[in-house]
């Protein structure tokens, strides 16, 4: 279906090159037309060709704060692929009719599409926008009634910040907290996880297989609201259940929804590349996978998934351990976890980085207390970080 003339839009990051998602919204007398669309690299990757295996050896693109390693070669990742503005592109679009005054999803439709995109926004650019952009002030306003709606359905709502790190162009390591919970990030979050719903929704309504996600409940629930303390959200976060993967669809907990999958980044995770196929195989765009052959990608991806988040995980720890190496003797902020033999396992608060903190006999703090600390050794190479009190 032609949707070039809709007014497309990316937000992402101020250096993202390879853009697999977009969004449109149309004003209606009485709903709102909302419209998520994704980079149809099923298109352009073949089921079992060279590229297409290679990239199931790779599991996704790997990010790290001194290099990126793509999934997909940069000529198809940033450019053919890419929702590239004022280029057109063949894509998956879920269309949603959204009751103006609840919020509530009144119908949807899935299809393939050709597109274009209009605006390349920034998530900056969209946090520092007014509420006169109407465009923006909409899509906001239906992802906050959304996730309001998964959290009464029993979602547990995680918010912590992101800590970023990179080197610049001249070499000089940067770190930086992200609130994740800016209008720019919360809004493509939502829309990103309802257009991923829909889509299992979508393909367990055809009884075919996908690498669907469910979550058994919490072990325990620290909070009710939207957003708890920082310390229930640390610690909430180690009472979730392991997400677990499968061909047949399952309720999420954690997201509070029926069924789950994710098919939003294409680009660069193959897991969403797999259910963008099985999604164009519902229009005789591609052969769908069987069950065995679903079972058969979730073992190929098993070892490269743990692969990619170990290696992503340990470089990440590495830079900011180089990074606090430069720090060592200064003040940090520190919340209090629990009490261990030696001390207190602690949070240094402006990198989210536990350590140990030794105390002497009779010292006493409480869960939840902030304190200072000073960090006293750092040894990138050797994985260690000390701290006293300050």
């Amino acid at each position: 279906k032609d949707l070039t003339s809709l007014p497309l839009m990316t937000i992402d990051g101020q250096s993202t090159l390879d853009f697999d998602d977009a969004l449109s919204i149309e004003e209606k007398d009485d709903h709102y037309q909302l419209g998520v669309h994704i980079a149809d690299v099923g298109h352009c990757v073949r089921k079992g060709c060279p590229i297409d295996a290679e990239a199931i050896l790779r599991g996704s693109s790997i990010y790290m704060p001194d290099m990126k390693i793509p999934m997909l070669p940069t000529s198809l990742a940033e450019d053919l692929c890419s929702l590239k503005a004022g280029e057109t592109r063949p894509g998956i679009s879920v269309m949603i009719k959204i009751d103006k005054n609840s919020g509530a999803i009144l119908h949807y439709d899935i299809f393939p599409s050709m597109i274009q995109v209009k605006k390349q926004l920034t998530y900056y650019e969209v946090n520092m926008m007014p509420e006169e952009n109407r465009d923006i002030f909409i899509l906001h306003e239906i992802a906050t009634k959304f996730r309001q709606k998964r959290l009464r359905d029993g979602a547990v709502h995680i918010s912590l910040p992101e800590i970023n790190i990179w080197l610049t162009d001249e070499g000089e390591l940067m770190v930086s907290k992200t609130n994740r919970e800016s209008p720019g990030r919360m809004l493509v979050s939502e829309m990103m996880i309802m257009a991923n719903w829909l889509m299992a929704r979508f393909l367990s309504e055809r009884n075919l297989p996908a690498i669907f996600r469910s979550q058994p409940d919490p072990k325990e629930r620290l909070y009710n609201e939207d957003q708890g303390t920082l310390f229930q959200n640390w610690m909430q976060r180690r009472l979730l259940s392991r997400f677990v993967l499968s061909s047949r669809s399952e309720r999420h907990s954690g997201l509070g929804l029926n069924a789950y999958l994710t098919a939003t980044s294409p680009i660069r995770k193959y897991f969403d590349l797999v259910t963008q196929r099985q999604i164009r195989s519902a229009f005789d765009l591609d052969t769908p996978y069987t069950d065995r052959e679903i079972e058969r990608s979730l073992h190929s991806l098993e070892q490269p998934m743990f692969s990619v988040s170990r290696l992503q995980y340990q470089r990440k720890r590495y830079w900011l351990l180089k990074y606090l190496e430069e720090r060592i003797g200064k003040k940090e902020e520190a919340l209090v976890l629990n009490r261990r033999r030696n001390g207190y396992q602690v949070l240094l608060t402006e990198y989210l980085t536990e350590c140990m903190l030794p105390v002497s006999s009779g010292v006493s703090m409480r869960s939840e207390d902030m304190i200072q600390v000073t960090i006293q050794h750092v040894n990138a190479r050797k994985d260690t970080l000390s701290v006293y009190m300050a």
